[in-house]
């Protein structure tokens, strides 16, 4: 059991930016005392059907001295490299510490769905030669589970061998996770409902009572975004956490990707909801919208508390290193074959070419805003500070020790920054 704790403690935080059900994995334990300062590479099959939006699953290694860890790996990539309903290569690789006598291998997975494995392999690589070591029932072949161990199994809907699908042989293992029952916010099956705007579904949740306070998350992100803000929030407000067009849960057309079309979605939210006007907390994106909404719908933002938005896009505004990097991401999605019309290539376009917000246009807005930031935000300071200034009677906050992440990172300093604006208290 305590070997099982600390794999689930170093491996935990892997998918926390996709996925906020709970988080499971399959691991099988391998003797590597004879291969010190060696490398491996561990490589499996997986295929994905029917996986809620803050779900996915990929491949994992851990080095440890019995039960204390020396080091964990994991495909940070991985979330982005498989096609739902189709057969995935997954590998991850790394170092043996000399120390090291246990690897550890497999996959780390969240989410509703259907998860079917198949096919590990484990290659240790010296500098003359390479192994392949062999795993216990590494296709699923046998008739039994073991040498595999599954985590949360009795709490998962359905594990078993299968032969509905296989890469290889006849079997595959199947973690069927569709018809989990969730109450992790941005997936939660009791409260989450579905409301039709501008020709597609919005995704949302509502939380607590009193006078309404719309959610709004940053660019491929969802309402867990806000799973540390909702709990506080909703002791005072009714909280109603939103799922952007094409993002979390919400589904989307092929309408071009501008903040003008968010904040026109917002607003049609609102009137299915019937709701005249509404305090508003917008994160990066969010932010972004936020402002627009307040700009081009103004009766319905009672309200305005943006964090890290921006107005352009330029190197005034936004760290150049940022920028290099969604141009390189762009470049790498489209040598993969990934076509301009995936809604990842254009949540990462929409990042680099949009907004378009004259700093001046801001005088528009008439509503009490909150302008924040996190002292070492991707957001430059000069930029949130213009907002700020071109803000009829705004409030400035910049948060020490914190960055884009600042609602994550001073969780309790933000959240009490934001209860005291909406309550009147600067």
């Amino acid at each position: 059991m305590k070997k099982i704790l600390f794999l689930f403690s170093l491996l935990c935080g892997a998918l926390t930016a996709n996925a906020q059900d709970k988080m499971s994995y399959l691991l099988q334990a391998i003797d590597i005392t004879a291969y010190p300062n060696c490398t491996f590479e561990v490589r499996g099959q997986l295929l994905i059907e029917g996986k809620s939006k803050n779900g996915g699953a990929i491949a994992c290694a851990v080095t440890s001295l019995d039960a204390k860890t020396i080091k964990g790996y994991f495909d940070k990539d991985g979330m982005e490299n498989y096609k739902l309903g189709a057969w995935t290569a997954v590998s991850i690789s790394g170092a043996i510490d000399k120390q090291a006598n246990k690897l550890s291998v497999g996959m780390f997975f969240s989410g509703r769905g259907k998860y079917y494995f198949d096919d590990f392999e484990l290659l240790i690589k010296s500098k003359n030669k390479t192994v392949s070591i062999p795993l216990g029932n590494s296709g699923f072949e046998n008739e039994s589970l073991k040498p595999w161990y599954v985590s949360n199994f009795k709490d998962l809907s359905n594990v078993r061998l299968t032969t509905e699908k296989f890469k290889s042989g006849q079997h595959s293992l199947l973690i069927d996770n569709s018809l989990a029952e969730s109450e992790e916010y941005g997936e939660n099956t009791r409260l989450g409902k579905y409301a039709p705007v501008n020709g597609i579904r919005l995704y949302y949740e509502i939380y607590g009572a009193g006078e309404p306070l719309l959610l709004l998350h940053g660019n491929n992100m969802s309402i867990a975004s806000f799973s540390r803000q909702i709990p506080e929030l909703a002791k005072k407000y009714q909280v109603i956490a939103l799922d952007s067009r094409g993002q979390g849960n919400s589904s989307a057309d092929s309408t071009r990707l501008t903040y003008e079309l968010f904040a026109d979605d917002a607003a049609a939210f609102l009137d299915f909801l019937s709701i005249d006007s509404a305090n508003v907390l917008g994160w990066s994106d969010g932010g972004n919208i936020g402002l627009l909404l307040a700009m081009k719908h103004p009766r319905k933002v009672k309200k305005l508390a943006s964090m890290a938005a921006v107005l352009y896009n330029d190197n005034t505004s936004i760290s150049p290193k940022l920028n290099a990097l969604l141009r390189k991401q762009l470049a790498e999605m489209k040598n993969k074959g990934i076509a301009e019309a995936d809604m990842n290539y254009r949540l990462k376009n929409l990042l680099l070419t949009e907004p378009h917000v004259q700093p001046d246009a801001l005088a528009k807005v008439t509503v009490p805003v909150l302008v924040m930031a996190g002292e070492d935000d991707i957001v430059k300071r000069e930029h949130t500070a213009l907002i700020a200034r071109k803000l009829p009677g705004s409030t400035l906050k910049i948060f020490r020790k914190a960055g884009h992440e600042a609602p994550t990172e001073v969780t309790e300093e933000f959240n009490r920054t934001v209860m005291d604006f909406f309550a009147g208290r600067k």
